[in-house]
């Protein structure tokens, strides 16, 4: 039976680190400068790649792993992928040296919704420390283009009030700066920069900070996909008890 990584989205003061993990990036002076950032299989396409490039004076090792990509509401669930490949996976790459990685579609088969996968960078022991998340997608087939399809709901399961997001599309969104706007029209940032993924199908929580008007008096914003920021359309009705028996 498949291992799986479980990662528990915890409250808010801890949320932003546990989110690092999974999030895209380098940070500054690390040896190794990846790109792009996030990988896109589109419809038709069997493979995709993305780009190593060794800075280090050394050489670089390490290993580079794919995972499937699930979410319950407070949880990031990540399991050995056996429809999509990796090549190489394991790295060595001379000092001011490119490595392509190239992530191989198997399974050929037709896509209603957007397959999600989370593609695990490692330094080996002789190389500068290094742990590297990447988002790996592949597109539905047809055309799915539009704006997102999330909704937003107020929810009392954690402690103190939490913010549901559910996406209702066959894409998933990306969720940054999100803030609350109350009815004086005052911003209140809740989670700057770049808060996480909203799986298409999937409902997420954050927990909120506890506010005497209880967020009914008032809105939330983010940005979704690097759009502008943008009002969150309230679930109405509420998230379908069918929909959210798929979590």
């Amino acid at each position: 039976m498949a291992s799986h990584l479980h990662l528990l989205i915890a409250p808010q003061a801890a949320l932003l680190a546990v989110l690092a993990g999974l999030l895209p990036g380098v940070a500054a002076g690390q040896a190794l400068e990846i790109a792009p950032l996030q990988v896109t299989l589109p419809t038709g396409s069997a493979d995709g790649e993305l780009w190593l490039h060794n800075t280090h004076p050394g050489a670089w090792t390490g290993h580079a792993r794919l995972y499937r990509w699930e979410q319950t509401p407070d949880r990031e669930l990540l399991t050995p992928a056996d429809d999509v490949a990796l090549s190489p996976t394991r790295l060595t790459i001379a000092p001011g040296g490119r490595q392509r990685l190239r992530v191989v579609r198997l399974d050929s088969g037709p896509l209603a919704q957007e397959r999600s996968y989370r593609l695990l960078l490692r330094a080996g022991p002789d190389s500068p420390p290094l742990q590297v998340s990447l988002p790996v997608f592949l597109a539905p087939d047809g055309d799915a283009a539009g704006p997102p399809a999330l909704t937003v709901q107020l929810g009392d399961a954690l402690p103190g009030p939490s913010l549901r997001l559910y996406n209702d599309g066959p894409r998933h969104v990306r969720l940054a700066d999100l803030a609350f706007v109350d009815h004086h029209g005052r911003r209140h940032p809740l989670i700057p920069g770049l808060a996480g993924y909203v799986l298409p199908g999937r409902m997420r929580q954050w927990s909120l900070p506890a506010r005497a008007d209880g967020y009914h008096r008032g809105r939330f914003q983010a940005r979704l996909d690097d759009a502008a920021q943008a009002d969150l359309a309230p679930a109405t009705p509420p998230i379908a008890p069918a929909a959210a028996a798929r979590l």
